[in-house]
């Protein structure tokens, strides 16, 4: 355990002489300001570029509108930069033998796994909730009605399926040589999931359903507790990558 918590702290400091946790905590703070202003202004964005000739009543802008652009922002930039940003978490230091000292002087490889996977778990935790307090706080502020009364169920929805990409990421850069491959793995994985989005009929087992249906869970038009058994596979599907991880990792030549 005090192997993880050195190796867990090491990997906050680099990331952050790199720059990597600022620019994630800019991207946070760029979604939760600018999603409910873009929804307060969208209208009148529209009405100046339409012709004046197609005189259209656009709807008033509510709460629901601000949460729609949050959740359309979120994968679009702060769990695609980290996704990026981290790709080549394990395969990078592979590749410039950066990890050679500690494993000779006795750091186990479970450590170096599971310290990258915890990074990962608090930054995306600490970013996405920052975001979500942000967002909700400005929310608040310009739009006073309850059309979007469950605001803590597609959150959690959403965390979930960010920590099933991530946990995915540590998986690919287990497995690939270099940064490159790794991120053609996370492509396929991401294309997979969108396939799946397909078929209707498992959308309920579906964990990537997690990340899609976080407005209907909002406004109460859907049920979450209908969708357990996606947030059941959603665990395995973690648990799975960070076991094959670590089966990988331990034969993997540094």
């Amino acid at each position: 355990m005090r192997q993880i918590q050195l190796f867990l702290t090491k990997e906050i400091f680099a990331n952050w002489r790199t720059k990597k946790i600022p620019i994630l905590f800019i991207i946070a703070f760029s979604v939760g300001i600018l999603s409910p202003f873009l929804a307060k202004i969208m209208p009148n964005i529209l009405t100046s570029i339409l012709p004046k000739e197609m005189a259209i009543t656009l709807p008033t802008p509510t709460s629901s509108d601000s949460w729609t652009q949050y959740y359309k922002n979120l994968p679009q930039f702060l769990l695609l930069a980290i996704v990026l940003l981290s790709v080549g978490i394990i395969s990078t230091e592979v590749e410039k033998g950066t990890l050679i000292p500690f494993i000779t002087k006795g750091l186990s490889r479970y450590a170096v796994v599971m310290s990258k996977g915890l990074y990962l778990f608090f930054i995306w935790s600490f970013t996405l909730f920052t975001s979500f307090l942000i967002n909700a706080s400005y929310t608040a502020y310009y739009f006073n009605d309850d059309k979007s009364p469950h605001l803590l169920l597609p959150l959690f929805g959403f965390w979930l399926y960010g920590i099933i990409f991530l946990a995915a990421t540590i998986f690919a850069s287990t497995l690939a040589k270099n940064t490159g491959a790794s991120l053609l793995i996370i492509a396929i994985f991401y294309l997979i999931s969108n396939l799946l989005g397909i078929f209707k009929k498992i959308t309920h087992y579906n964990p990537f359903t997690l990340g899609s249906n976080s407005i209907n869970w909002l406004t109460g038009k859907s049920d979450f507790t209908t969708y357990w058994p996606a947030v059941a596979l959603a665990i395995f599907l973690i648990f799975s990558f960070f076991i094959l991880s670590l089966m990988i990792f331990k034969k993997r030549r540094l």
